[in-house]
């Protein structure tokens, strides 16, 4: 049974989120929450922390968002012969300021490329 209050929706390839300076992908993202994949962030982020969103095409950022691990996995490499793992990291939003919420819906409504 699917527990999600909000729509997932696929984001853009060039939508970064970075976690202490560390670039990782956002994969999709929804009002409530957003599941990234990252091959360089080596130790695991904490429960609770900020992040920072970029989107360089749109000139877009988002700074200090905060987010709560919720879920986490690994993987192998889509690329053939690849030996590396890609780490994926489910966050949820914490409490985000008005001027945040306007800005991530701006960020889903620009960035985004149907559901997930």
């Amino acid at each position: 049974m699917e527990r999600r209050r909000h729509k997932r929706f696929n984001v853009s390839d060039n939508a970064l989120a970075f976690i202490n300076n560390a670039p990782c992908m956002i994969q999709d993202i929804s009002e409530g929450g957003m599941m990234l994949q990252s091959v360089v962030l080596e130790d695991e982020p904490a429960d609770n922390l900020k992040l920072d969103i970029f989107v360089g095409s749109d000139n877009f950022y988002l700074q200090d968002v905060p987010v709560r691990l919720i879920s986490r996995s690994q993987r192998q490499s889509t690329v053939p012969f690849s030996v590396v793992q890609v780490r994926c990291f489910g966050f949820q939003f914490g409490e985000l300021t008005e001027q945040q919420k306007s800005r991530l819906d701006y960020f889903i409504a620009r960035n985004t490329i149907g559901e997930a």
